[in-house]
């Protein structure tokens, strides 16, 4: 079976008494991993979003940084998995594959503890003053939402998988005897890291995971705009608590030297 050889990179927390956080810094390890092992899981790469400026960046990020690995992968023979949210996953036939009941007839509702209040929890009544501001209805957002679908060039092929949700996800993973997941995909402090197939709820189950650092960005705000600072965040956290992080040229030449 072949591997690849790639390096990874995570800060080490040392576990010192009064230690300093500066002396907090980034470590790499040398993997060899067997390529039947490894997934490249493709987070909400949607062909819309209702925030120009991060849709554009996301699309540049896709042409540019995503496709290569996806081809790469593909061309390995290494498993693809599109992971685009529930209500898109189902616009194409290959989200069956692996699909329990729970999945394709819906999961029945769970009764809700009747605390904190339903009327709280939903900030109506006498909560209502503890309430966000809402903005007036927009049927072109919603239109957005309804009608996104996967960026065409990195859109499913024949051979790649299609999940719903994070057991569908588990589920193919166990099947196929993978443990080495790769990330790619959007928003870096939204979905990628907290779906239920998200880094997070992945790196609970038992997997490694590694996020593609230059194939995401974070949904930024006015203050960190700029600068990309939540981006810049997003990968230091991954870093930091649940994960790696690698260059995606890096895979792509790990891919390409498969031996």
């Amino acid at each position: 079976m072949k591997s690849i050889e790639l390096d990874v990179r995570y800060y080490h927390l040392t576990y010192r008494a009064y230690i300093n956080e500066d002396e907090f810094h980034l470590n790499t390890l040398h993997w060899e991993l067997p390529v039947n092992q490894i997934a490249l899981i493709l987070v909400d790469v949607w062909s819309d979003h209702y925030a120009k400026t991060h849709l554009d960046r996301g699309r540049d990020i896709t042409l540019n940084r995503i496709l290569p690995v996806l081809e790469a992968f593909r061309e390995l023979g290494a498993a693809v998995i599109h992971a685009p949210s529930p209500s898109c996953a189902t616009k194409y036939p290959q989200w069956t594959q692996f699909a329990g009941n729970d999945e394709v007839f819906g999961r029945p509702s769970q009764p809700r503890d009747n605390w904190p209040p339903p009327e709280f929890r939903s900030k109506t009544g006498e909560y209502a003053k503890w309430a966000r501001p809402k903005d007036p209805k927009d049927a072109f957002f919603d239109s957005i939402i309804e009608n996104r679908s996967i960026i065409p060039e990195v859109a499913p092929q024949d051979g790649d998988h299609v999940i719903l949700n994070g057991d569908q996800l588990h589920r193919l993973l166990k099947h196929k005897q993978i443990l080495q997941l790769f990330y790619v995909g959007f928003a870096a402090n939204m979905c990628v890291p907290f779906r239920d197939y998200g880094m997070r709820a992945m790196h609970d189950r038992g997997y490694d995971v590694t996020l593609l650092r230059d194939c995401t960005s974070a949904i930024e705000v006015a203050e960190t705009y700029p600068d990309m600072l939540l981006s810049k965040a997003a990968v230091v956290e991954i870093e930091q608590t649940v994960g790696y992080s690698a260059a995606s040229e890096d895979l792509v030449a790990a891919c390409r030297n498969a031996r």
